[in-house]
């Protein structure tokens, strides 16, 4: 009987571990269209913005040398 109880205990977890994946799994509830244009549009603003340079910036508070 001491050994069905010590099954339990990984068989519980087991089951608990799939309810989770399967939740977590779902598929996305649709969009609305508002909320799709809303992406759309912040999508296009962050493709106006220039990238950033790709000089290093070394913050004023840095001691390191760099000889």
């Amino acid at each position: 009987m001491q050994a069905l109880l010590w099954w339990l205990i990984p068989l519980g977890a087991t089951v608990l571990a799939v309810l989770f994946v399967m939740l977590r799994s779902r598929p996305a509830k649709p969009t609305t269209a508002e909320d799709s244009m809303q992406r759309l549009r912040r999508m296009q603003e962050a493709m106006e913005r220039p990238m950033p340079s790709n000089t290093r910036v070394i913050p004023p508070d840095d001691k390191r040398a760099d000889a």
